[in-house]
């Protein structure tokens, strides 16, 4: 195996398992963004320059950024901004993150960086939707005073995590219902055993729901659909923005809304580490970022 050298830039705790799963690898390990973490490593280093200067490939969060140009750093104790790493990296070097915004595409081409989106590999984005469908079930079960088995369970969209939660659901003994958008999906969920609905029947079967999981990230449920939910009604949030939900309406209407972020880091963080490897490695084989 080839050593390589690696340089992780803040993220949660899934960077953090990430670099230790690296270093035990034999590869050469640089932390940065980690100074308020719970404990410290001797990969961790106080200056942002050291950390990156040697790396091959730079492992930022996912996401990439929760405000603007500032990088999602949980566990430091002051911003680092976006254009400053960028600023260090070499055309020799990749930046590697999840879910980068379009502004931080354009300020890596302004810098000459070579960056990838972690979340546009399809492995990465498959494995994800189980500790993400995994942590959908957590929350229900602690946020009501239900079972899940025997009780309508409505899931918007059937894309990757659709299906995988709608599985779990039906699993446990949920009664799934899954809201769909083309006749595929619909074959697709009703050969697995879940009812099917269209998107546009999906207000004649609001008001069965016991718990709503929404996957779209889509406002489909606006006020002309929340009027049909019943206040005891859970809604889970699983979609990235501008999310499901018209949290305004949710409000009017007295409903329970709970917007969930970053759920494999929060659910799992070691295999999803394990995961992030995978794709990695897999980013090394093919020899980094291809031209358009």
């Amino acid at each position: 195996m080839q050593t390589r050298k690696f340089a992780i830039v803040g993220g949660d705790k899934r960077n953090v398992a990430l670099a230790e799963k690296l270093f035990r690898l034999g590869h050469r390990v640089k932390m940065y963004g980690f100074s308020d973490y719970e404990k410290e490593t001797p990969m961790q280093c106080k200056n942002l320059y050291e950390t990156i200067s040697e790396a091959e490939y730079i492992i930022g969060p996912i996401p990439c950024c929760h405000n603007g140009g500032v990088l999602n750093t949980p566990f430091h104790n002051k911003p680092v901004l976006v254009e400053d790493v960028f600023r260090l990296i070499k055309p020799s070097q990749t930046f590697l993150a999840g879910y980068i915004k379009q502004e931080i595409m354009d300020l890596a081409k302004k810098y000459d960086v070579k960056i990838i989106d972690l979340l546009s590999r399809e492995e990465l984005l498959v494995l994800n939707a189980i500790p993400t469908a995994e942590g959908a079930i957590k929350i229900a079960i602690e946020e009501t005073d239900i079972t899940l088995h025997g009780n309508n369970m409505l899931v918007i969209g059937y894309g990757r995590i659709g299906a995988v939660l709608s599985g779990m659901l039906r699993g446990i003994g949920a009664k799934v219902s899954a809201v769909v958008n083309s006749t595929h999906k619909e074959a697709l969920a009703n050969s697995f055993g879940h009812n099917a609905i269209h998107h546009e029947d999906m207000q004649l079967h609001l008001k069965a729901a016991d718990i709503i999981f929404n996957t779209v990230p889509k406002v489909l449920l606006d006020k002309n659909n929340m009027k049909h939910i019943r206040q005891e009604t859970l809604i889970i949030d699983l979609a990235s923005p501008p999310y499901g939900v018209d949290i305004k309406a949710a409000r009017d209407f007295g409903l329970k809304v709970l917007f969930t972020n970053s759920l494999p880091g929060k659910i799992a963080p070691v295999t999803t580490a394990d995961y992030i490897l995978k794709a990695v490695n897999h980013i090394i084989a093919e020899g980094g970022p291809h031209e358009e």
